[in-house]
C-alpha cells in the first residue's frame, strides 16, 4: 500500500508541474480546478512515476489534435513499463486495474495536451483496448451451429471425411474472398438505416424509420434463396436484397429528406474502406509485452490451416493466379492425400502454447530453433483453422475448444462434432453479434457445399502422388522448459443449462406491462438483477461441500480445499460489478461496441429485503381469517405497489445507464424525465448516473461479464454461446445467454475463480467441473423461482385485474 501511494504522490507531482506549465494550459482548454482533477485520477489509476509528465510534455509539443499512431503505441507502452517500474509484483497486481486503466489514463493526458481522444483512435477506442486487453486464449467466445449436419441427415445425405472437410475448408475459402464485401454489407446496412432514422426524426412517422435496423434483422438472409441470380455469390445476394428493403421503406421520403438522406451517406462513404480494413481476418496478431499489433498481408498469401490427427497443413486460398478462389477438386484432392497417409500420434501440441500468455509467448518466439520459428511463421498466415479431429458434441463449449487451435495469432478455429460445428473466435477480429452472424453465414456456405459434394463422382482410390506434408514443429528441450516456466492463462471450467423458463419470463414481462406502463424491464434487466440476488443467496449442494471435506486429509490438496470452501461456503459480501456488452456498431461501426459495467442497487433499493418482506405479506393475507383479512391485505398492497414502483425503478436506472452507454458520450439530462411516482431512492439513483460515460474508466470495475446475444433469426441453426473474458484475473465468470430457435435458452458460464485452479492443479478438475454446473443450476433454477414469486406479487391485486 505504502509503494502505491508513493507512486501515486510522485506521478501527481510530476505530472502537475507539465501541466500547470503555461504551454500545456493554453493548449488544454480546462480550467485550472478541471486539472488539478484530471492530474490526481491519473496519477491514481496510472502510477508511473514521472512518465505522465514525460508523455504530456511531448504531447503538448506536438502540432494538429490528432496524435501518429505510432507515437500513441509507443506513449501507451511506456505508461505500462512506467507502472511496472513504481510498482512492486505484489502492488502491482493488488492495485492496477490493467490496460483500462492505462489507456484511461492515456485518454487524460491527451485531454490536458489539448488533443482529441476521438480523433486519436481513428479505428475507434474499443479497437485499442482490444488489443491490449483481449488478447488471450481466454478472450475468445465461441458460437456452435447444428445446420451442417441437420441438412444432411434431413435428406439423409452420406458425405465421406474427405467430402466433408472439402465442404468446410472450401467454406473457408468462399468466405475469405467474399469478406470485404461481407463487411460492406454490415457497414452499409448499419450506416444506412442509422442515417435515416436521423433524417427523419421529425417526422410524423419516425418511430417506422428508427426501427428499420430490427425490422431488417428479422428478414436478413445468411444463404442465398432460391430466388438469386446463380451468378451472385451470397454478399452480392444480400446486397440486393437490403437495397429492395431500403426502396420499400423510403418510397414515401420527400425529395429533399431522400437527397439528404444520401448526402449523409456519401460524407461517410470514405469510412467505409477504413473499416473493412479494422475488421479483416486476413491478418495475424503480433504479440509485444504489452499488446497486440494486426499485421495485414495480401489474400494471395492466405492459407486455410487443417488441423488433422493433431498435425497442422496448409491448404491454399487462392488459384495460381492469385486472384480468384482455388478449385474445389484441388482441395478435395489435397485432402484425399492427407488422410490416406497413416500416421500416429503427433509428437507436438501447439495447445500447450495457446496457454502461454501473450507476452510470454512474443518472448518465446524469440528464443526457439529455427524451423519451429519458420513453421510457426506460416501458420501465421492462416486466419481460419479447422480441426477435423472431432470432438464430443456433448461437451460444454468451453471443453470442445480446449484441444489444438494454433497460438492465437489468428481469428477463427472451426472444431467439428460431428453433430455441430463449433467457431472460435479471437475478441481482437470478432465482437459478439458479427461472430454469430458469421458462424450462421458460414454454416450456410457449408450445407451448400456438402449438397454439392455429395452430387459429385467418388475420387479414385489411387494415392496421389503428391501429398502435402505437415508443417515441422520440433519442441525441444529447450522450448520444453521455456514452456513450463512460462505464465500461463487462468484456468477455467464450463457448465451449461437449459433449464430456465423462457415463457414464464415473457409471461412475466407481459403481466408488468398489463399493471403498469413504467414496468418497462427487458428479458435481459431480468437476468441482470436475478444475477446479481443469486451472488448474494447462492447455497452450494451439500453433496459437494461434502465431497471437498473429505479431501482435507489430503497432503496436497490443502490449499485446493480450503479456496474451494471459502468459494462455497463464505456468502458474498457485495454484489457483483457486471459487465455488459452493449452493440455501438450502429451508431458507428468502427466503434464496434460500448462496455457497460453496472452494480445492481440491492442495498440501495433494498430489492432482496422488499421482495421477501412483500411475499411474506401475500402469504399472510392469503392464510388470514376473516377479521384480519382486510388489515393483511393493506400492509400487503402497502408493500406491493413500493415493490412494483421500485423494480420500474430499476429498469429506469438500468435503462439509463444503458442509453449513456451507447451514445458514449453525455446524456441529455432532459432525455430521462423523473416518473412523478418514483421512490426517492430512485430518483437519487437516476441521478447519480454519470452524465459523461468514460467506458475505459468504468471497465476497471467490472467482475464478471454477461453477454446475452439475444434470440436468434428466423431459421438460424445457432445452438450455444459462450462468452469472452477481457485479461484481466479479477474478472472470475463469464455468463453467455442465446436463445434458440426452438425458444429454449441456452445458459453458458465460463467459471475462472481461484478454486478452479487449484483444484486442476490439485488433480481434481471433474470436481471443478461439478460446481461450476451446481452453480449455473442454482441461478437457472433460482431465476425461474424468482419470476413466479413476481407473478404471485403482481397478480394479487384486488384493484387492477390482470389476464392470466
Amino acid at each position: 500500500m505504502d509503494t502505491y501511494q508513493e507512486a501515486s504522490v510522485k506521478t501527481a507531482d510530476n505530472l502537475r508541474t507539465i501541466a500547470q506549465s503555461m504551454m500545456v494550459q493554453q493548449l488544454s482548454h480546462l480550467s485550472l480546478p478541471e486539472i488539478e482533477g484530471m492530474v490526481d485520477a491519473v496519477a491514481r489509476v496510472a502510477p508511473a512515476g514521472n512518465v505522465p509528465g514525460v508523455i504530456l510534455n511531448g504531447l503538448a509539443r506536438l502540432s494538429g489534435r490528432r496524435p501518429p499512431a505510432n507515437i500513441i503505441k509507443r506513449d501507451v507502452n511506456l505508461l505500462f513499463k512506467g507502472i511496472e517500474s513504481a510498482l512492486d509484483t505484489a502492488v502491482y497486481g493488488t492495485f492496477f486495474a490493467g490496460p483500462a486503466a492505462v489507456i484511461w489514463g492515456y485518454q487524460n493526458l491527451l485531454k490536458l495536451a489539448g488533443k482529441d481522444p476521438n480523433d486519436s483512435f481513428p479505428d475507434g477506442l474499443w479497437q485499442f483496448y482490444v488489443e491490449y486487453a483481449l488478447r488471450e486464449d481466454t478472450a475468445r467466445h465461441t458460437n456452435e451451429t447444428h445446420g451442417f449436419d441437420t441438412l444432411l441427415n434431413k435428406h439423409g445425405l452420406v458425405l465421406t471425411q474427405v467430402d466433408r472437410l472439402t465442404a468446410w475448408v472450401m467454406t473457408a475459402v468462399t468466405i475469405l474472398h467474399q469478406f470485404p464485401d461481407l463487411l460492406a454489407n454490415e457497414w452499409r446496412e448499419r450506416v444506412y438505416t442509422t442515417l435515416l432514422a436521423e433524417v427523419t426524426s421529425q417526422q410524423p412517422d419516425a418511430g417506422h424509420y428508427a426501427t428499420l435496423y430490427r425490422q431488417w434483422e428479422k428478414q436478413r438472409p445468411f444463404g442465398r434463396g432460391r430466388d438469386a441470380d446463380p451468378q451472385h455469390n451470397y454478399a452480392t445476394y444480400r446486397r440486393i436484397q437490403f437495397d429492395q428493403f431500403l426502396a420499400t421503406n423510403t418510397a414515401n421520403l420527400s425529395m429533399d429528406t431522400y437527397q439528404t438522406w444520401v448526402e449523409r451517406i456519401q460524407a461517410l462513404k470514405p469510412e467505409l474502406d477504413a473499416y473493412k480494413r479494422q475488421m479483416s481476418i486476413v491478418a495475424y496478431l503480433e504479440p509485444d509485452a504489452y499488446g497486440e499489433s494486426r499485421q495485414h498481408y495480401p489474400l494471395s498469401e492466405a492459407k486455410i490451416g487443417l488441423i488433422y490427427k493433431q498435425r497442422y497443413y496448409l491448404l491454399p486460398v487462392c488459384a495460381a493466379d492469385g486472384r480468384s478462389p482455388v478449385a474445389m477438386e484441388t482441395i478435395r484432392q489435397q485432402i484425399a492425400g492427407i488422410l490416406s497417409v497413416p500416421m500416429g500420434t503427433a509428437s507436438i501440441k501447439l495447445a500447450d502454447l495457446a496457454t502461454m500468455k501473450r507476452a510470454a509467448l512474443a518472448e518465446f518466439q524469440q528464443n526457439i530453433n529455427p524451423t519451429l520459428r519458420q513453421a510457426l511463421a506460416q501458420l501465421r498466415y492462416a486466419p481460419i483453422l479447422i480441426n477435423a479431429d472431432q470432438r464430443p458434441r456433448t461437451s460444454t463449449l468451453s471443453d470442445i475448444r480446449q484441444t489444438e487451435r494454433g497460438i492465437g495469432d489468428h481469428a477463427l478455429t472451426i472444431f467439428d462434432t460431428g453433430a455441430t460445428a463449433v467457431f472460435d473466435q479471437s475478441h481482437i477480429f470478432f465482437d459478439g453479434a458479427w461472430g454469430s452472424a458469421l458462424a450462421e453465414i458460414m454454416t450456410r456456405e457449408a450445407m451448400s457445399w456438402g449438397v454439392y459434394l455429395h452430387q459429385q463422382p467418388a475420387l479414385p482410390t489411387t494415392v496421389p502422388t503428391q501429398i502435402l506434408k505437415p508443417l515441422t514443429l520440433p519442441l525441444g528441450p529447450p522450448e520444453q522448459r521455456f514452456i513450463q516456466q512460462a505464465a500461463q492463462i487462468t484456468a477455467e471450467v464450463g457448465a451449461e443449462s437449459t433449464q430456465v423458463n423462457l415463457k414464464q419470463v415473457l409471461a412475466t414481462r407481459k403481466l408488468f406491462r398489463q399493471r403498469s406502463d413504467l414496468l418497462k424491464l427487458t428479458v435481459n434487466d431480468l437476468f441482470i438483477l436475478y444475477r446479481a440476488i443469486h451472488a448474494l443467496t447462492y447455497q452450494p449442494s451439500s453433496d459437494l461441500v461434502a465431497e471437498v471435506q473429505r479431501l482435507k486429509g489430503k497432503k496436497h490438496t490443502a490449499t485446493a480445499v480450503a479456496l474451494t470452501l471459502q468459494t462455497l461456503t463464505q456468502p458474498q459480501k457485495n454484489n457483483p460489478a457486471i459487465f455488459i456488452p452493449i452493440d455501438g456498431s450502429r451508431q458507428s461501426p468502427r466503434e464496434r461496441l460500448f462496455p457497460l459495467v453496472f452494480e445492481v442497487p440491492l442495498n440501495e433499493l433494498d430489492l432482496i429485503g422488499l421482495h421477501q418482506r412483500t411475499l411474506t405479506a401475500l402469504e399472510t393475507y392469503q392464510q388470514s381469517t376473516d377479521q384480519e383479512r382486510q388489515s393483511a391485505y393493506a400492509e400487503f398492497d402497502q408493500l406491493q405497489r413500493a415493490y412494483l414502483a421500485t423494480l420500474a425503478g430499476f429498469g429506469q436506472v438500468l435503462n439509463r445507464a444503458k442509453e449513456t452507454g451507447i451514445k458514449g458520450e453525455s446524456a441529455s439530462s432532459g432525455s430521462i424525465r423523473m416518473l412523478a411516482n418514483m421512490p426517492a431512492p430512485i430518483q437519487r439513483l437516476l441521478d447519480a448516473v454519470p452524465n459523461q460515460f468514460d467506458v475505459l474508466n468504468d471497465l476497471i470495475k467490472g467482475r464478471e461479464v454477461f453477454s446475452n446475444v439475444g434470440a436468434v433469426a428466423a431459421g438460424s441453426t445457432l445452438s450455444r454461446f459462450i462468452t469472452a473474458k477481457d485479461d484481466n484475473d479479477k474478472k472470475s465468470l463469464a455468463w453467455g445467454v442465446l436463445t434458440d430457435q426452438d425458444g429454449v435458452v441456452q445458459l453458458t458460464l465460463r467459471d475462472f475463480r481461484p478454486y478452479v485452479t487449484a483444484l486442476t492443479e490439485a488433480g481434481y478438475r471433474p470436481l471443478a467441473q461439478r460446481i461450476a454446473q451446481d452453480y449455473v443450476e442454482s441461478y437457472a433454477n433460482g431465476f425461474n423461482q424468482y419470476l413466479r414469486q413476481i407473478r404471485r406479487i403482481t397478480l394479487s391485486s384486488r384493484e387492477t385485474k390482470i389476464q392470466k
